[in-house]
């Protein structure tokens, strides 16, 4: 008797073992998994922020390239006009140069023209009054003595207006050299002027261009942050595949185990019933024996489960988080196992308790179960978390995973079912 009560009692405990040491290695998975989670959450991150920068830094950019070539546009219309002032102030200097020359002639006539005007001048006082009197009156006749008195008077006239007129030419010549040189000074002061801008811009332009350089460092940099962020981010991708499949495959071990254990446990218990039949049948072999039929039986819930408010948000956030772009069966399939888990004796009998046990979902780990819940799941996996909520079952497995070919299973879509 006291073996069959170490017995009764020690079967139970050795089960316990044995789930106790598959959880903690799914707990081990998951914290890796977690950490993997977390992991990919701040790589994708750091990737949007690249982006942002990367997008921020090209429109700079752009804005620099349009200043840029604004700048040179600018430079080359005040290229073009200093050109034009330069060959202005060119043709002013020849205009003076020739007007010079000009002015030079008609002084040096002017000058010549008065000491021809002198010597007739002297010539006349020098003969005196007398002597041009004495030959208009030696006339042969009246005419001839009104032509010779006109002759000296128009003599007198002629030097006088051409002297007039080489000095008016004189003064005019010179006024156009004075309205020259203040041309040539005004366009001299534009040239500055346009020189002084042209300098300016070109220094703008020059700092515009260090400043695009600085921003096409900038954005190789980020590219290439970015890029070592996607390596990461797919290195972590890649091992949290692996963590979920050496997780699916612990999980499947350790389902094996328990269904292994549940059967040691019922053919222990059948035995010991068989044997305390036996034995009673010896004792009471005069009277009728009356069999115990107690036997085993799979605890089962009705699949009428009673949920709370909260259950369908709960529900169709999971749904969305592991079967979001699945068909509709495939949704259906993992609101399924969840309830499936609810109504195992093996897991919490509540949804709730079912998704955030620890070790078995990686979105609730991740953070991306609580963004679902936040931000709301998609018609489609409301409509399923409705429909399995209201009792309907298309698996009746307890685990599923991404296929990978590992396990064996109910494939549907991109898991497999077991």
């Amino acid at each position: 008797m006291l073996r069959k009560k170490i017995i009764r009692w020690l079967t139970p405990a050795v089960c316990i073992c044995i789930l106790c040491t598959g959880q903690v290695r799914a707990s081990s998975v998951q914290n890796q998994l977690s950490n993997t989670g977390d992991k990919i959450n701040e790589l994708e991150n750091e990737l949007n922020r690249a982006d942002q920068n990367i997008s921020a830094y090209q429109q700079e950019q752009k804005i620099l390239e349009n200043d840029i070539s604004t700048g040179q546009a600018k430079i080359s219309q005040l290229s073009d006009s200093l050109d034009q002032t330069l060959a202005a102030i060119k043709e002013k200097q020849t205009e003076i140069e020739q007007t010079g020359q000009e002015l030079k002639q008609s002084e040096k006539e002017c000058k010549l023209q008065y000491e021809q005007m002198k010597i007739r001048i002297r010539f006349m006082y020098e003969n005196s009054l007398d002597s041009m009197l004495t030959q208009i009156l030696e006339s042969g006749s009246i005419s001839e003595a009104l032509q010779r008195a006109e002759y000296f008077q128009s003599v007198v006239s002629y030097d006088r207006k051409k002297l007039d007129e080489y000095k008016a030419t004189t003064r005019k010549i010179a006024e156009t050299k004075k309205q020259l040189v203040a041309e040539e000074e005004s366009l001299l002061e534009l040239e500055k002027e346009q020189s002084s801008q042209l300098e300016e811009i070109d220094s703008a332009v020059n700092e515009l261009k260090n400043s695009l350089r600085k921003k096409l460092d900038q954005i190789q940099n980020s590219q290439s942050l970015r890029q070592k962020f996607a390596a990461e981010l797919e290195q972590q991708k890649a091992y949290e595949a692996r963590l979920e499949r050496q997780k699916a495959e612990e999980d499947r071990k350790r389902q094996a185990e328990i269904a292994r254990e549940k059967e040691e446990l019922a053919r222990q218990r059948a035995e010991e019933e068989r044997r305390r039949q036996q034995e009673q049948q010896q004792q009471n072999r005069n009277s009728s024996t009356a069999t115990d039929t107690s036997g085993t039986s799979n605890n089962t819930t009705s699949s009428n489960y009673a949920a709370s408010a909260g259950d369908l948000e709960l529900m169709s956030a999971i749904i969305f988080c592991e079967a979001g772009n699945q068909s509709y069966e495939g949704q259906l399939a993992v609101g399924s196992v969840i309830m499936n888990r609810v109504a195992s004796s093996s897991f919490p009998n509540s949804i709730s308790g079912v998704i955030y046990q620890s070790g078995q979902f990686s979105p609730v780990a991740s953070g991306r179960f609580a963004q679902a819940l936040a931000t709301g799941a998609g018609r489609s996996c409301m409509s399923a978390a409705q429909e399995v909520l209201n009792g309907r079952r298309n698996v009746d497995c307890l685990y599923f995973c991404v296929n990978n070919g590992l396990i064996d299973g109910l494939i549907i879509g991109d898991h497999v079912f077991y």
